[in-house]
């Protein structure tokens, strides 16, 4: 898993019918394992995003400009860490995270644990001055998502897969759910179609899209603008219907 980390990376997603996941799993498994989380196969994770009272970080990411960031909280249930983490992208995307004491809930309950008090404080906060163009100080959590993940890390391949489902998300008055979806992402070195992954994908003619859980839970308890992402998130909402 350490030498497949893949902190600078190119990312590629790909919306799932839940159905499908089984033969896809079929057809990776030659040459993909699967990463444990902890002592599990399948991981429970809880996310907060911060971003600006006007969505500046998100509106970036509706404009596709670059470099764009993300800063979150996550915690990684069943392992019991919590990193405070900057994803940037410019033509690839990097992530600077920090490990801070555990604060998620735990791996078998349904209610996530997500304080709208959490704030960016003290070597959190240094970490995302470092790290990201806009001050803590002018950040605050909008969003929270939670999902089940299962990760494959190439076995001889520089590359590892994430599947998400059970995907629900909220702000302080919304919760949604979105049934029957899977996100699936391809983390590369660098940008190749030779892969097994991309291969089985396309081969069950599963198209590349542009949409973070993230910006899809922003989508739809905001209102927020939609055009650049207007394709994927009828993807998503045909799946999900």
């Amino acid at each position: 898993m350490a030498a497949r980390a893949l902190q600078k990376r190119v990312d590629r997603k790909y919306l799932v019918p839940q159905p499908l996941i089984g033969t896809v799993l079929e057809r990776l498994a030659a040459d993909y394992r699967v990463a444990h989380a902890g002592d599990v196969l399948v991981g429970r994770y809880e996310t907060i995003y911060f971003d600006t009272a006007d969505r500046q970080l998100f509106d970036d990411h509706r404009r596709g400009r670059r470099p764009r960031y993300k800063v979150r909280l996550r915690h990684h249930c069943d392992r019991r860490l919590t990193f405070v983490e900057v994803k940037q992208k410019g033509g690839c995307t990097s992530k600077a995270r920090l490990e801070m004491p555990f604060s998620g809930g735990v791996a078998d309950t349904e209610t996530p644990a997500m304080p709208w008090q959490t704030t960016l404080a003290g070597r959190a906060r240094q970490f995302v001055d470092e790290h990201c163009p806009i001050p803590a100080d002018r950040l605050m959590p909008l969003v929270w998502v939670t999902f089940w993940r299962l990760t494959l890390v190439g076995d001889g391949i520089h590359e590892r897969l994430t599947f998400d489902w059970n995907i629900e998300f909220g702000d302080r008055d919304t919760t949604e759910r979105l049934p029957g979806l899977v996100i699936a992402e391809v983390k590369q070195a660098g940008f190749t179609n030779s892969s097994p992954a991309i291969e089985a994908f396309g081969c069950l003619d599963l198209r590349e899209r542009s949409l973070s859980k993230y910006c899809l839970a922003t989508l739809r308890l905001a209102s927020a603008r939609a055009h650049s992402f207007r394709t994927g998130l009828q993807a998503a909402e045909r799946l999900t219907a």
